[in-house]
């Protein structure tokens, strides 16, 4: 199984068909003070499984950790490959909505995904501290 892509987006929803609608993908999250904590948040992470694979049961986690490898949130995800047409390779749309993310301290931050405790790929962004505006 190998990691085709990974994003952080406003919003994501995906169709019946495993069409994906992304909205708002950024690299980059500014706060005025810290600790601060992000409203919501999509992290999308898109799977290629091969046709052996099919109806393989497998542990998908995502992770968080910021720069001196702290780790800030693990979210572990039970999930099965589904069968493809024909022998071809299949595409695992896997969208979370993380909500009220505290980021301790500004800095880089990295999410990381993991299939069966294998890291698949990571994700760096920035948590960058920038002063709200005066009124």
């Amino acid at each position: 199984m190998e990691l085709t892509f990974l994003v952080i987006a406003d919003y994501a929803t995906a169709t019946p068909d495993g069409k994906l609608t992304l909205v708002g993908i950024f690299t980059e999250i500014r706060a005025s003070a810290f600790p601060a904590r992000h409203g919501a948040l999509h992290l999308v992470a898109q799977l290629l499984a091969s046709p052996h694979e099919y109806g393989r049961q497998f542990a998908l986690e995502f992770k968080l950790v910021d720069e001196d490898g702290q780790l800030v949130m693990s979210l572990p995800v039970s999930a099965q490959v589904p069968h493809g047409d024909k022998g071809q390779r299949v595409y695992l749309n896997n969208m979370v909505r993380l909500e009220n993310i505290v980021f301790p301290k500004p800095g880089r931050y990295e999410f990381a995904i993991l299939v069966d405790h294998d890291l698949k790929g990571t994700l760096p962004f920035e948590v960058i501290e920038q002063p709200a505006p005066r009124a």
